[in-house]
C-alpha cells in the first residue's frame, strides 16, 4: 500500500509549537510527516517545494501563524502569497497543485495540527506517488526556472503594497488585476523555459523550435529575439535561410 512521503515546513513560534503540543497531548495523526523547522513560514522559498518533489517527496505542507499573529509581522502573509504563486506554477507545468498546501496552526492548536496533517496525508494517498508523474525531471527544471525569475519574485514581494498602498503615483491594483499580472508573467516565463528546453543541446531553426514547443513560429521568434538580447540564447547561423538558435552556455 502506498504511503506518501510528506515534508512539512513549520514556523518556530506557532506551527512547530502546535506540533509539540500535539505530541505532549498524544494527538493521533498519520505518521508520514517529516518536519523541517524554520523560524518563520515566510522563510520558505518557492523553490523549496520543487526541490522536495524532485527528490521524491509526494507532498509539501507549509504551516504558519494565523493572520495577525506572526512574530515577524508579515512573514505569514508573505508565505501565503509565495505558496499560492507556487501552486499556480505547479499547475502550469503539469504537476497537481494540491501536492502543496499552506495553512495556519497556532501554538495552542495541537488537535488542529493533527487534523490538518491527517487530512493532507489522505489527499496525497488519493493523488498517488510523485514519481509516477510523466517527465517529472523536466517539469521540475522548468518550474525552478519560473519561480527563480527575478521579475516574478519582485511582483510577489510587492503584492500587498501594490494592492493596499499603490505605486509611486498612488495607483492601486485590484486583486483580480494583480492576479492577471502574475498569471501573465508566469505563463510568459513558462514559454521561455520551454523554448530553452527545446534548444538545450543543439541549435534549431525557428520553425522546428515552434513545432517542438507547440507554439506559433512568430511568437517563438519574438521570444528568441528578446532572449538573444538578454544573453539567454545565441544565434548560431542560418540553415535554409532560417536563423538557428541555441541556449547560451552558462558561464
Amino acid at each position: 500500500m502506498f504511503e506518501p512521503k510528506i515534508a512539512g515546513f513549520l514556523c518556530n513560534w506557532c506551527a512547530y509549537a502546535g506540533a509539540d503540543l500535539a505530541g505532549v497531548s498524544r494527538v493521533q495523526y498519520l505518521p508520514n510527516l517529516r518536519i523541517i523547522h524554520v523560524m518563520c513560514s515566510g522563510r520558505v522559498d518557492p523553490i523549496f517545494p520543487l526541490k522536495a518533489f524532485g527528490i521524491g517527496i509526494d507532498g509539501v505542507i507549509v504551516l504558519g501563524c494565523h493572520p495577525g499573529d506572526c512574530h515577524y509581522q508579515t512573514g505569514n502573509y508573505q508565505a501565503e502569497r509565495k505558496m499560492k504563486m507556487t501552486q499556480f506554477v505547479l499547475k502550469t507545468i503539469g504537476i497537481n497543485p494540491e501536492r502543496l498546501r499552506f495553512d495556519y496552526v497556532s501554538a495552542a492548536e495541537g488537535g488542529r495540527f493533527g487534523e490538518v496533517i491527517s487530512d493532507f496525508t489522505k489527499k496525497m494517498k488519493e493523488i498517488g506517488p510523485i514519481n509516477e508523474e510523466k517527465d517529472l525531471g523536466e517539469k521540475i527544471r522548468i518550474g525552478k526556472g519560473i519561480v527563480g525569475n527575478t521579475r516574478i519574485r519582485w511582483i510577489i514581494g510587492k503584492e500587498r503594497e501594490l494592492i493596499e498602498q499603490g505605486n509611486v503615483y498612488g495607483e492601486k491594483l485590484a486583486e483580480n488585476e494583480f492576479k492577471d499580472l502574475m498569471t501573465k508573467n508566469v505563463v510568459d516565463q513558462y514559454k521561455r523555459e520551454i523554448i530553452c528546453s527545446v534548444i538545450e543541446d543543439k541549435p534549431l531553426p525557428v520553425k522546428e523550435i515552434a513545432q517542438r514547443a507547440k507554439m506559433c513560429p512568430s511568437e517563438v521568434f519574438r521570444y528568441l529575439t528578446y532572449m538573444e538580447n538578454s544573453g539567454v540564447v545565441s544565434l548560431m547561423g542560418h540553415k535554409n535561410n532560417s536563423p538557428q538558435y541555441q541556449k547560451a552556455s552558462e558561464k
